[in-house]
């Protein structure tokens, strides 16, 4: 690059930084405790003028000693083929890390902090420059050194694996084909789509009857705001995502056109719910929840069936008028015969054989928390059960399947259910996955609920029985939504461990997303080499989802009360 651009790169480092760092520091309340919280106190005593001087030179010098640390970074990849963008931005980041670090030394090396708590100080100083390596040699490897081409060619394939993509984006008759002459097979993207819409409708539904009910004018305000804000970015990125024009293998317009309903459809549900909230009783909110919370498992089954619907479905839509694509499959390839959607559902789905990618782990999870709750309710209360019948079942389950490793059943699944399923059901290796992630997730969640159904004070069960309250109803209504506020961040935990715990899909040969980032370098002799960047992207899609879950976690608590002491009453 030559001079000039080197002196704007400069001028622009300055600037941004000054002034960023002059507004952080300016919302800092007391400087002085917050320098105190992280660097220790000096050892010797100073005016409140002096100590204030002191520490405006010892920012002045970091300030320094930072900005060449960030001119020194970026000239050294001058020469790059990172983008002036991507040098300003590490720039940016490798002066304020390198700026932490200088003031937290100088700090303890000037004020002698080091006499008054060694550890503390030693440990501050430690962090510091941890926090400057790391965080300057990711932004070096994300802006400068890593190559994301290939991921941006295989971001549908880590989505959904190759056959579910063949068949999503490479069907004739198919807008999100790019080139209907290069294109083959049978359409059915729409199965996927109609998933998404109900969840879309679900997920702002499930905002708008969310949070405390209000009479405050500014928190009625602020609750839509918060969330069309955050949401609204969060599509954005999405559609940044998917819309890149990066080694596209599908057409982006028409995936926009999806990407926009499904906003569209959370909209609508989340102003429709929102304004039923505020309208409405309590109790009638909490009747919505828990139509909702009916709804999502209704969506999660609709989900697995929608990909490969059973026999009566595809007979009903050959009823209404369908003719099943298959029987027409060579026509569809040449090109001259554009099935309809009922013609799509007489025929045959995406078999579970053919998922893959970051659908399956999706799915998977979900079997974990939704079948896995609801045989953690039926163990839990089978192992509390004074009949043997329930009891001695529940109890043996619990402890054969906590015994073992996850992945020790899940070879079980894969080698000796199909022995025990055959005469029943002949199920493919994924649907056993679901099977095996639901037991393993349900016993471990028993076990939650079990100390949560302990806890319940007795005088409710009492208070329930003097009601009339048949057992059944006792249990289902005042004993188990108790042990479930009582034990929610330990039932989210185990949510979280599953998610994570679908990684070990792969050592069983089903093509998830990890297991699909892992071999993306193989996908093109251009990409040799390139095996970490996709192991980046995996580790900040696992982080996404768990952070997520801690978060809707958190939220449930608060609406609850569990943040505050004695919140009992809310139960």
């Amino acid at each position: 690059m030559s001079a000039t651009t080197n002196h704007l790169h400069f001028a622009t480092i300055v600037e941004a930084s000054r002034s960023s760092l002059t507004s952080l520091w300016n919302r800092i309340p007391n400087h002085q405790d917050f320098e105190e919280s992280i660097v220790g106190k000096s050892s010797f005593t100073l005016s409140r003028t002096n100590n204030h001087l002191l520490s405006s030179m010892i920012i002045a010098i970091s300030v320094v000693t930072g900005l060449v640390s960030a001119v020194n970074s970026s000239t050294v990849h001058f020469s790059s083929s990172a983008s002036d963008s991507d040098l300003l931005l590490h720039g940016i980041i490798t002066f304020f890390v390198a700026f932490f670090a200088y003031w937290v030394t100088l700090t303890a090396m000037l004020k002698f902090t080091f006499r008054k708590s060694l550890s503390n100080t030693i440990l501050g100083i430690a962090t510091a420059w941890i926090i400057f390596i790391v965080v300057r040699g990711l932004s070096n490897f994300v802006l400068i050194d890593a190559d994301w081409v290939v991921v941006w060619a295989n971001r549908d394939l880590v989505m959904m694996g190759q056959l579910m993509k063949e068949q999503m984006t490479q069907s004739p008759g198919s807008h999100v084909c790019i080139d209907v002459n290069d294109c083959y097979g049978i359409n059915q993207n729409f199965r996927l789509w109609w998933s998404l819409y109900l969840t879309s409708g679900l997920f702002g539904t499930a905002y708008g009857a969310s949070g405390d009910k209000s009479d405050n004018d500014s928190v009625k305000f602020w609750k839509p705001v918060k969330f069309l804000i955050s949401f609204t970015l969060f599509a954005v990125l999405i559609s940044l995502i998917a819309t890149n024009p990066t080694e596209v293998s599908y057409n982006t317009d028409v995936v926009m056109q999806k990407i926009l309903i499904c906003m569209a459809i959370t909209y609508a549900t989340f102003g429709a719910s929102y304004y039923y909230s505020i309208n409405s009783e309590e109790y009638q909110i909490n009747r919505l929840k828990s139509y909702l919370t009916i709804a999502a498992v209704f969506v999660f089954f609709f989900a697995i069936l929608i990909m490969d619907p059973p026999t009566f479905v595809k007979d009903i839509a050959a009823f209404l008028g369908g003719t099943p694509v298959q029987s027409m499959s060579d026509d569809i390839i040449a090109g001259t015969v554009v099935p309809s959607t009922l013609d799509k559902l007489a025929g045959d789905g995406i078999q579970a054989s053919q998922w893959g990618g970051l659908f399956v782990n999706l799915i998977v999870a979900t079997a974990g928390c939704v079948l896995g709750f609801g045989i953690g309710v039926v163990l839990a209360f089978g192992r509390q059960s004074e009949l043997p019948f329930f009891r001695v079942p529940s109890v043996a389950l619990i402890e054969l399947v906590r015994s073992g490793p996850l992945i020790c059943w899940l070879y079980f699944a894969v080698f000796m259910m199909p022995d025990m399923m055959d005469p029943f059901y002949n199920a493919e290796d994924i649907i056993r996955m679901l099977l095996m992630f639901g037991v393993f997730g349900g016993c471990y969640i028993a076990e939650v609920l079990r100390g949560g159904l302990q806890a319940v004070d007795s005088g409710q069960k009492e208070a329930a029985i003097a009601l009339g309250l048949s057992p059944f109803q006792t249990k289902i209504q005042i004993e188990l939504p108790n042990a479930v506020r009582t034990t929610l961040p330990s039932i989210v935990s185990v949510f979280i461990g599953l998610w994570k715990d679908t990684t070990l899909l792969f050592i069983v040969n089903i093509l998830d997303f990890f297991k699909l980032a892992k071999d993306l370098p193989n996908t093109d002799l251009r990409f040799l080499g390139d095996f970490l960047e996709p192991l980046y992207i995996t580790a900040v899609v696992f982080w996404v989802f768990a952070f997520y879950l801690s978060r809707i976690s958190m939220g449930i608590e608060k609406s609850l009360g569990l943040v505050k002491e004695g919140g009992g009453e809310l139960a």
